[in-house]
């Protein structure tokens, strides 16, 4: 390298290509702009089991998620412990961006795995099965149960016969047009339940369990089972946003009547739909001093008795988590930790925060997610008092991304006791984030690499288009295993992007976006398993190019500026915009990023 080359002018990140045993790609400019690096994964906390343990031959941990190759893929995936390895496999390819999409699935008496999803007030509820037990490797044809406006499927083993299968969800009865709100929100989400006598393969009818008030959004609900009942823990939303979440309430479920905790009967068979006024009264919103609330994650102790963890909102910049028991005569409801402000980018879900979960086999411990400074980190909290008091230990330390959702694996082994995501949470469509929570091995590496599913999440909104008005460079080192699909390697802000095989372009790819449209420039001589330095180039004035191991190969008009978003720029690696489609398969390094155009001088000094 040429004494006079200044290769620190104008940079604005350089990611060398290795990353830290917990995902960490550190950014090593002065910007500090580092990413999380894992499976892209987005998941809600209604749809339950996310993640099951299950020994029998052997000793598995299933999980599901939305995310896979195309980023809206619903994936089911098994950790094998013995192993340590991860197998996964996308069940309905592109089915939604929206997380509250995310499945849920079950493990069956002969050790089959069934997953359930819909959409986010969908019109079908979808179900399969895998092929062979203790796998996920394949799954047999999906089946399809037409519904008004479903969404959060449940399954739930019944405590009073273990071969009947309950599916909790919530459905609508549209009684107003979502026009009348400002959010384009339709009222009346009610409970409902499905019951299977064969293993998830047929259904019942439908029973609806519960309603709000009439007009109201949703009644949310979270279940837990104990040896002789389903517990049913809800909170009655006026809407979403910081719109009225009112109480913590429960009813619990015992061959076919609904009960309150001390057992007195609230309603039989033919006494539903239950009201909120049926319901028991955990936490009143409307009480002197308390606030809105909005429930998380229920479980039942050694004794059969119900614990539920929930959020209030005494603002939305300061929420907080509170954790309620029942100890076979009365609740008991304390104060668990302050969680701060809501973690969505986008100022319209406030109420959203970091997120619960209690642990099922031992509901004296609780995972959150809780802003301490300037990040939301995952932390664990132990209780030997019943919830009066807690010890709180870190899981994660100075995150670069924010911890959020985290889900103890029911039946959680030792080495994966919480899993949860990671990275940039915009909105419920626009989440970048990743997985986190299997084995420190499991992400370990000397390089930066993809495999079509992994990505790196640099976060949003760095710079607008006047940070690029003098001109942009892109450049990395990169060995593909594949050239024939498209693949991205970096997207900058939507508008500038780095990648193979894209626009209808063979090769190496650059692009920009501009007021005319986007404009490309190629090279067609990439090799799969062969190393070489690529850059994209514009000078600000008109002059795209690309360079290859430090020669200009191919050169166009572009007038400019950048189209950079506003509100909302994604920023990634390894994986096109908000870590969706075209990932990149291969090895990276010294991948850098630039505020100016690079010199002939300097991409060959790059190059070697």
């Amino acid at each position: 390298m040429r004494n006079d080359i200044d290769l620190s002018r104008g940079l604005l990140g350089h990611w060398p290509g290795d990353r830290s045993p917990d995902g960490i790609v550190r950014d090593r400019s002065p910007e500090g702009n580092h990413g999380s690096y894992g499976i892209d994964a987005r998941w809600i906390w209604f749809t339950n089991p996310r993640a099951i343990r299950h020994v029998a031959d052997r000793e598995r941990t299933y999980f599901c998620y939305l995310g896979g190759p195309t980023g809206r893929d619903v994936v089911a995936a098994a950790y094998d412990h013995d192993a340590r390895s991860l197998e996964t496999t996308v069940v309905h390819e592109s089915f939604s961006v929206d997380d509250h999409t995310n499945p849920s699935l079950f493990v069956r008496n002969d050790g089959r795995v069934l997953l359930f999803w819909t959409g986010h007030n969908g019109d079908a509820l979808y179900h399969t099965v895998s092929c062979d037990p203790e796998s996920v490797a394949s799954f047999g044809p999906r089946r399809t149960i037409e519904q008004e406006s479903v969404t959060y499927p449940n399954p739930v083993r019944s405590p009073d016969d273990p071969g009947t299968l309950y599916l909790l969800y919530r459905d609508r009865i549209h009684t107003h047009d979502a026009t009348d709100d400002k959010y384009g929100y339709i009222g009346d989400g009610n409970l409902y339940y499905r019951v299977s006598e064969d293993d998830g393969l047929t259904w019942s009818d439908q029973t609806r369990i519960a309603v709000p008030p009439e007009g109201h959004y949703s009644l949310y609900f979270v279940p837990a089972r104990s040896d002789d009942a389903i517990h049913l823990f809800f909170t009655d939303a006026e809407r979403g946003g910081d719109a009225p979440k009112w109480n913590v309430m429960h009813v619990q479920f015992r061959e076919g009547s609904f009960y309150a905790a001390d057992g007195s009967l609230v309603a039989g068979p033919d006494d539903l739909p239950l009201t909120i006024s049926d319901l028991e009264v955990v936490y009143d919103s409307s009480a002197e001093g308390n606030h809105y609330a909005w429930i998380w994650d229920a479980a039942t102790d050694d004794a059969g008795n119900p614990v539920v963890a929930y959020a209030t909102f005494p603002s939305t910049l300061a929420h907080e988590y509170r954790y309620a028991r029942w100890d076979g005569r009365r609740w008991h409801d304390h104060h668990l930790t302050d969680a701060g402000r809501y973690v969505a980018r986008r100022p319209i879900e406030l109420h959203y925060s970091g997120g619960l979960s209690l642990d099922r086999d031992d509901p004296s411990v609780v995972y959150g997610c809780v802003w301490r400074g300037e990040r939301c980190e995952l932390r664990r909290f132990e209780t030997a008092t019943g919830g009066e008091t807690w010890a709180e230990l870190a899981v994660t330390r100075r995150s670069v991304g924010r911890d959020i959702r985290p889900v103890v694996p029911r039946n959680a082994g030792d080495d994966v006791p919480v899993l949860w995501t990671t990275g940039s949470y915009e909105h419920m469509d626009t989440a970048q984030t990743v997985l986190r929570g299997l084995p420190a091995d499991q992400l370990a590496g000397p390089t930066l690499e993809g495999d079509g599913r992994h990505g790196v999440d640099l976060g949003f909104d760095r710079y607008d288009a006047a940070a690029f008005v003098n001109g942009v460079s892109v450049a990395a080192g990169i060995e593909p295993r594949d050239v024939t699909v498209p693949q991205v390697l970096a997207n900058v802000g939507g508008s500038a992007t780095l990648g193979i095989e894209l626009d209808g372009e063979s090769g190496v790819v650059f692009s920009l976006s501009g007021p005319d449209g986007r404009t490309t420039v190629s090279w067609d001589g990439l090799v799969a398993n062969e190393r070489r330095h690529v850059a994209g180039i514009w000078d600000g004035r008109g002059r795209l190019s690309l360079a290859v191991d430090g020669d200009i190969v191919d050169e166009a008009r572009f007038a400019g500026p950048l189209a950079l978003e506003t509100g909302g720029t994604s920023w990634t690696l390894l994986k096109d915009e908000y870590l969706f489609d075209h990932g990149y398969d291969g090895t990276a390094e010294e991948v850098r990023l630039y505020d100016r155009a690079l010199s002939t001088a300097e991409l060959r000094s790059l190059a070697e």
